[in-house]
């Protein structure tokens, strides 16, 4: 047998596959799947066996010290010591040479710097696709579809931990790339786009206080945090105005309306906000987006998502005809030609022309005559759809189910809300048109 290292590691890998295929190759008609499963059981074994050699070959000669990696004093050599590792082959377990250094009580093994471990057991490639699972699906389903798709067989707990972990360095990161847009040194975006949407919506999330399922720590206090999500998108253009979507661009937080409008102003401008020639914002009327779209973005054109406004015709229609009645429905059906036609003072005139006895629809009759005063300037959906403007917030709408609701709000779930903040903004940005890269987030060393 040769005295070349790497050709006596071709020989013995080359020895072992024959002898598997020996082994394992059929000696009769097989079925796809059954040809399918022998040659990813082959393949596994040889990949895994092949990986467990090299990790071996990765160990530096014997020394009987080594600087430390904290203070840089010798430490000395006290033995080889075991640690396992998940990796997309399977487990491996590692044995590389472990030294302590008395300086500073600490201990180092250099083979896991070397290999660019961190303080979990899972190799890089694992940690982005359990993030990758952990923001898209549950924990318990992300674990069996890891296993079921890569046959990497990890625990609920070790996806969990490692999707948040990656989760809390991708939110950092996040507000980092923020602080640069604020501070003006972000680069410029190759994107160009004629007319740009920005979006912006609140969602509740069920989040709870700090609790041990033993009980240890006191009863389950549960309550409901806003998570507040925007989306900045192209549309396709289409025959009578915009259509659809052409790609997007979602961000989202827990945190208040001074944590949002940095990611919201980041996002805008790498989708090119500064170029666009239109620039559209999108709401259902909350105030805190008018703040923030007047403070981020005043030469955008505001407006009211349609199907709001129609909500608050109907809360006066109910109020005035009772709910249901036809006098109800025609009325409504009556403003909204208006407002669609760019007559909303005859919309304030109909409201102002009910005269109601009681305090709370007299209450009720003002408050949404202000409302249809204050938007005045965002309700001209007559010039707005003759422009090919989308005049509904569906897209954002749709992100609250689909970006939140759909992990954050299922049966049963109750977050921590640092939890929640690393999933929900990993998986704002997963679900995004132009996915990040995960695996600068995944510990990788510098």
């Amino acid at each position: 047998m040769s005295h070349d290292p790497r050709a006596r590691l071709r020989e013995e890998v080359l020895a072992r596959f024959r002898q598997l295929l020996d082994q394992r190759l059929p000696t009769g008609p097989q079925t796809l799947v059954q040809i399918e499963q022998t040659v990813a059981e082959i393949s596994r074994e040889v990949s895994r066996e092949l990986e467990r050699r090299l990790l071996d070959e990765q160990e530096p000669s014997p020394d009987n010290q080594a600087t430390c990696p904290h203070c840089a004093q010798p430490a000395r050599y006290r033995g080889r010591v075991p640690r396992l590792l998940l990796t997309r082959h399977g487990e491996q377990t590692l044995f590389r040479r472990y030294y302590s250094c008395s300086p500073c009580q600490t201990g180092c093994a250099p083979l896991d710097r070397a290999l660019g471990l961190d303080a979990g057991a899972t190799s890089p490639t694992v940690r982005v696709w359990m993030a990758r699972l952990g923001a898209l699906a549950p924990f318990e389903l992300a674990a069996a579809l890891l296993q079921e798709l890569t046959g990497v067989v990890g625990s609920v707990s070790t996806l969990e931990r490692t999707a948040l972990a990656v989760g809390d360095a991708f939110h950092h990161a996040q507000h980092q790339q923020a602080i640069q847009h604020h501070a003006g040194h972000l680069p410029q975006p190759a994107a160009r786009p004629r007319r740009l949407y920005i979006a912006m919506d609140g969602t509740m999330t069920p989040l709870r206080e700090p609790w041990r399922q033993d009980g240890s720590s006191g009863a389950l206090v549960c309550r409901y945090g806003e998570c507040k999500i925007g989306v900045v998108y192209e549309a396709r253009p289409g025959p009578r105005g915009d259509q659809g979507v052409r790609c997007k661009q979602y961000v989202a937080t827990l945190g208040d309306v001074e944590a949002f409008a940095p990611l919201i102003g980041a996002a805008a401008h790498l989708s090119g906000h500064h170029y666009a020639k239109e620039l559209i914002v999108l709401g259902d009327g909350a105030v805190w987006i008018w703040r923030l779209a007047a403070r981020q973005f005043p030469t955008a054109i505001q407006i009211v998502d349609f199907y709001h406004a129609s909500e608050h015709l109907w809360n006066v229609a109910r109020a005035r005809f009772g709910e249901g009645s036809p006098e109800a429905k025609a009325w409504v059906e009556a403003r909204q030609k208006e407002l669609k036609e760019d007559q909303l003072s005859r919309v304030l005139t109909s409201i102002g022309e009910w005269q109601p006895k009681g305090k709370v629809q007299q209450d009720l009759r003002e408050r949404e005559y202000q409302y249809f005063a204050g938007n005045a300037e965002r309700m001209r959906y007559g010039s707005y759809v003759k422009k090919g403007y989308h005049i509904g917030s569906g897209v954002v709408e749709a992100a609250c189910r689909h970006v939140v609701g759909s992990r954050l709000d299922q049966a049963g779930m109750h977050w921590r809300q640092e939890r929640a903040e690393a999933i929900v903004g990993l998986r704002a940005a997963l679900c995004s048109t132009r996915p990040p890269d995960l695996r600068p987030y995944c510990g990788l060393p510098e």
